[in-house]
């Protein structure tokens, strides 16, 4: 009876943190929903709206994919700005152990956490949504199933990088800090990273990359799915110095287009077992 009852308390203080987690953090996820909704009309329906000969794609499936362009982008920043203060305020304001009533810091820091993933998921399900809403508008027949694919992927995508802001707000004080290093680590040194691979070892896989894991996303649409490691990646051809075929700087390198779905979900779980594993030695080891 002990035992039940201490498992019961501390899921009502898992929940009362969740809770107290959206209620902070609701106008930011107003902020980023409305953003993310605007973004699509933007793309999606004001050049119909406006422009007289602007023709839509042919199919509903290749409207929603040409429209996924800016998921990536949304789903990072929203993740980082949520997750961001998720351990190193806690370090900051010394709130490990409250009071009244006594609040383990481990289910503080689940019931924050699950309180900002269900919170960036819901910035993504707002872009979702409103796609959705536009290509139904556009097109006639049933809503294609490929759709919660994408959204599942998508939702895995941020739970990679919710675990990956985890680590980086484990390891520094300050909140501001957490959120520009991750946003730039993970928009701008991935990209670069993944240039010099290519560079480097053009017929090397990026299977390193959570920037490779996310072209699944619109890329799960494709009606014809690529099956097999030649169909997922072009080849490009590109001169350095001298011009021309047969030119002296000439290499080919790979242009990835996706991963396979085993392996971009691979990908993520990865991410999501190194970082969170990490994140909560880091937590264990300091001192709130």
């Amino acid at each position: 009876m002990d035992q039940m009852n201490s498992m019961f308390l501390g899921i009502k203080h898992i929940i009362a943190t969740f809770i107290f987690e959206l209620k902070k953090q609701w106008k930011k996820f107003l902020i980023f929903s409305l953003f993310s909704s605007i973004l699509v009309i933007i793309g999606a329906y004001l050049p119909y709206f406006l422009i007289e000969d602007y023709s839509l794609p042919a199919t509903q499936t290749e409207f929603f994919q040409n429209n996924l362009s800016f998921i990536s982008e949304i789903s990072i920043f929203a993740t980082c700005f949520f997750f961001g203060g998720i351990i190193c305020s806690e370090f900051g304001e010394k709130t490990g152990f409250i009071l009244f009533p006594i609040i383990n810091k481990y289910k503080l820091l689940l019931g924050k956490f699950l309180g900002s993933f269900v919170m960036s998921i819901g910035v993504i399900l707002s872009y979702y949504s409103t796609m959705t809403f536009l290509g139904l508008y556009f097109y006639d027949g049933p809503l294609t199933t490929r759709i919660f694919y994408s959204f599942g992927i998508a939702v895995i995508y941020i739970f990679a990088i919710s675990c990956f802001v985890t680590f980086f707000s484990s390891i520094m004080k300050n909140i501001n800090i957490t959120i520009i290093s991750t946003v730039l680590i993970l928009l701008v040194a991935n990209m670069i990273i993944d240039q010099l691979i290519v560079l480097w070892l053009p017929e090397f896989e990026p299977v390193y990359s959570l920037n490779h894991m996310s072209k699944l996303i619109s890329y799960i649409f494709e009606s014809d799915f690529p099956t097999s490691l030649e169909d997922r990646y072009e080849e490009q051809t590109i001169s350095v110095g001298a011009h021309g075929p047969g030119a002296a700087g000439e290499f080919t390198a790979r242009i990835w287009l996706t991963p396979s779905i085993i392996g971009g979900i691979t990908i993520a779980l990865s991410y999501v077992c190194i970082f969170l594993t990490s994140a909560l030695i880091v937590f264990k080891r300091r001192q709130l």
